[in-house]
């Protein structure tokens, strides 16, 4: 795609991306010259998400010794300060209960909540004035008839106290039948979490939601459906999400020839509301299940895709496709004034193409300017070494 160059240490300007490598959290500022690594802090246990205050310079970091294939023993929730002095805990770590996969704050500032997918559950913590988590009162919900099948993401509702979950469920394998997948409204009654709708289409069987972002005026619901490589629109209205998605469109360019493990992955829609950004995802296995072999295996796609969203009935159109030059894009960050889109493939590897040409790939950011169009242009691609970690999350810090 384009010539990679290091990640500097030059002059800085723009905005604040952080990412995680392991157990170490990098913030960095986006130069003239590409992404500068301003300061980093080691955190307890290695990184598995983050999320970040409205209003304060504050992070979220949930942490766990347990990663993609194991449930791990240890897990906790580091609260990071942000300001110009540096990186640092601003409290005691907080003890969790299971590997936690996503977390998010509601707009207000005064609730964060966690998802866990093995064992499935959700925990509600309240925030205090300054933003720090508050002892008084804290909400687990568990077990798949309340919380769903691997529940993998939790957002706040526009226009509603209600939290959404979304759970991916699990494809029929050796280890058992297929999980159905499914979108839960969640509502917080004060000394417990109740599930107060339940989206899943045939079921919850052939629908494996992953990522899910709403529409900035609040009407339509946008579901990366990872197991299915599919992009699913469900309108929504007064706290109430369709039973059925309006649309369901194909996010893969062959789909007809899908090497796995091929993921839908991480959405973002434009804060103008005209656009939506698609991660697929990728990365080479010996039989699709074991780690990348000394020999160099065929892998799927690695792309983001852009589509159009009518702006009346909120249909999305594909407009433009761009492969990366890397593996498995976990996460996808857009700029809060939708100029900059980074995608950031998490792994150096290296894989064989059709043609029998050997790719070496590498860790980083792979950096867009976004259009008035909303159309992508190729900026540059920033190596980050993450040695035998990952690049497991990474997003925009507010303004």
């Amino acid at each position: 795609m384009g010539q990679e160059h290091l990640v500097g240490h030059g002059s800085e300007t723009g905005a604040v991306l952080l990412a995680s490598i392991g157990r170490r959290l990098v913030r960095y500022r986006l130069g003239d010259d590409g992404f500068v690594e301003r300061d980093r802090l080691e955190l307890p246990l290695a990184v598995q998400y983050a999320c970040f205050h409205p209003a304060r310079p504050i992070a979220y970091v949930a942490c766990s010794n347990g990663g993609v294939a194991s449930a791990g023993d240890r897990h906790c929730l580091v609260q990071v300060s942000l300001d110009d002095t540096g990186m640092q805990m601003a409290a005691e770590p907080v003890a969790l209960p299971y590997r936690p996969l996503h977390a998010s704050v509601n707009t207000e500032g005064k609730r964060l909540t966690l998802a866990y997918n093995r064992p499935a559950a959700v925990t509600l913590h309240d925030l205090d004035d300054d933003g720090r988590v508050a002892p008084r009162r804290r909400l687990l919900a568990e077990g798949t008839a309340l919380v769903g099948y691997f529940p993998h993401q939790v957002i706040s509702m526009p226009g509603s106290r209600d939290l959404l979950l979304t759970c991916r469920g699990d494809d029929a394998g050796q280890a058992g039948e297929e999980n159905p997948g499914s979108l839960r409204v969640l509502r917080d009654e004060g000394q417990t979490l109740a599930c107060a709708q339940t989206v899943a289409p045939d079921g919850g069987f052939g629908f494996g939601p992953r990522n899910c972002a709403f529409h900035p005026r609040g009407h339509m619901l946008y579901a990366v459906l990872e197991r299915q490589n599919r992009l699913a629109a469900f309108p929504y209205r007064e706290g109430v999400i369709a039973p059925q998605p309006s649309w369901d469109v194909e996010l893969l360019e062959n789909a007809g020839n899908v090497r796995r493990p091929q993921l839908g992955g991480a959405i973002a829609i434009h804060p103008t509301g005209r656009y939506a950004y698609v991660v697929n995802r990728a990365h080479p296995v010996a039989d699709g299940s074991g780690p990348l072999p000394a020999k160099a295996m065929t892998c799927g796609e690695n792309s983001v895709v852009v589509f159009e969203l009518d702006a009346q009935t909120g249909e999305p159109r594909e407009m433009q496709r761009l492969a990366l030059d890397g593996l498995h894009a976990r996460c996808l960050a857009l700029t809060a004034d939708g100029k900059v889109l980074v995608a950031a493939p998490r792994q150096a590897g290296r894989f064989m193409r059709d043609d029998g040409r050997i790719v070496e790939c590498t860790a980083g950011f792979a950096t867009f300017h976004v259009a008035d169009t909303g159309r992508l242009t190729f900026i540059r691609q920033d190596v980050v070494d993450v040695g035998n970690d990952q690049l497991f999350w990474t997003d925009f810090a507010p303004v």
